[in-house]
């Protein structure tokens, strides 16, 4: 008998995890569960009813909600158990697990993180002031509205530029609610400028070069103040809040447990095939390189899915020994941000990549101080950048350097 009570246990229900499962279903592994802490399954999506979804994966744009329901529909075996918190991942393929029927253990041949990402809130950008009510995020914000069928507040402000800072933008615009503003520190929006369109046809107002300085209001927030580059200082009065974008992995799963963690971010290393330092941990999706859209996320999913499937079915090995790819100044991630060899040889892989702030000028990967590809590129922080068909040993350290025009 066994003593695995799963062949792969995915941690998270999201596009990814959705895609991880399916993906091996197609493949025939048959004992696959995945796990949510929620008490529905979908994630991030499952909160987000403007139809942002769908374009990659079904050819036309979806709701949320209509976007996950699409996707269960391709994996119809796969087991979910929600309202399941994983306490712990621990060697051998072990997961500790907290639900409604009490705490107990599984372990799995293999498992896979899909546990997504979140907002930075308030106190992690370190915005001082009182802590009123009305400031929020917008996955809160959606849950307010959509789920509780709440009207939060009447004048808010919106902090950010990102994708999802036009999406808490559409559901405000689903509540008959206008913001007074948007704040950006930028001089530009992060997202794509049409973006801004959206904005402008609500008539809500942009400020670039803006930084919140203080949050006032005892019970609810009353107002908040405002310093630009050229340190004018000013108050605006309003009853809400809302912080979008500054995405991080949520990985605090990962971080409790035995896998090698990068040191500047505290994203669990993955290679080129999505697999952790332990050959049978993968981590997949806005886990790992935050915050893509649910479309990517699930692509990458089923890919990772598909490999996962191979290495149960003993068609493919994993090495267990790994290079890692360092980032230097100005590089907040890397996917992969470890390199294994193939079992036939070095790898060919695509590199992906995140910038701190704006950049232009070229991008160098470097073997052993070789430089073995270079690329020039125009990027914004948010914006994912990927560099293709790669191909090298992982016989020794990789780095990856941006050079400035200049140089």
């Amino acid at each position: 008998m066994s003593s695995f009570d799963f062949d792969v246990a995915i941690v998270g229900s999201g596009p990814a995890g959705i895609a991880a499962a399916t993906a091996l279903s197609n493949a025939g592994v048959e004992n696959i569960v995945v796990y949510e802490r929620e008490a529905t399954v979908g994630g991030i999506p499952q909160h987000t009813h403007h139809p942002s979804f769908g374009l990659r994966v079904f050819k036309r744009p979806m709701s949320g909600p209509k976007f996950i329901a699409a996707l269960r529909r391709r994996c119809p075996k796969v087991r979910f158990e929600t309202n399941t918190t994983i306490t712990a991942l621990r060697r051998g393929g072990e997961l500790e697990l907290a639900s409604t029927s009490g705490l107990h253990n599984i372990r799995a041949r293999h498992i896979i993180l899909a546990t997504g990402a979140r907002e930075t809130p308030r106190h992690g950008r370190l915005v001082s002031g009182l802590r009123p009510q009305g400031v929020t995020t917008t996955g809160a914000l959606q849950q307010l509205i959509y789920t509780a069928n709440q009207r939060p507040f009447t004048k808010p402000i919106i902090v950010g530029t990102e994708l999802v800072s036009f999406s808490a933008l559409w559901t405000l615009r689903h509540a008959e609610i206008k913001p007074l503003a948007m704040i950006e520190a930028g001089a530009r929006i992060s997202a794509y400028r049409p973006s801004t369109l959206l904005a402008r046809a609500m008539g809500v107002p942009i400020h670039y070069n803006c930084e919140i300085t203080d949050i006032a209001g005892r019970d609810t927030l009353s107002q908040i103040t405002v310093c630009s580059q050229d340190s004018d200082v000013r108050t605006m009065a309003c009853d809400g809040l809302i912080f979008t974008g500054s995405f991080i992995g949520e990985n605090t799963i990962a971080m409790g447990s035995h896998l090698n963690l990068n040191a500047p971010n505290r994203i669990p290393q993955v290679d080129q095939n999505w697999i952790t330092s332990d050959p049978g941990v993968s981590a997949i999706g806005n886990a790992i390189h935050p915050a893509d859209t649910g479309d990517k996320c699930y692509l990458e999913g089923s890919n990772a899915g598909a490999y996962v499937a191979q290495l149960l079915a003993g068609k493919t090995t994993v090495n267990a020994t790994f290079a890692e790819i360092r980032q230097g100044e100005g590089i907040k991630m890397t996917t992969p941000s470890i390199l294994r060899d193939e079992p036939k040889g070095p790898s060919k892989f695509d590199l992906s990549f995140h910038v701190t702030k704006v950049f232009r000028g070229r991008v160098r990967v470097r073997r052993g101080g070789q430089i073995m590809h270079e690329k020039a590129i125009s990027c914004l922080p948010t914006r994912r950048i990927t560099l293709r068909n790669i191909r090298l040993q992982a016989d020794m350290p990789i780095e990856v350097s941006l050079n400035s025009s200049r140089e």
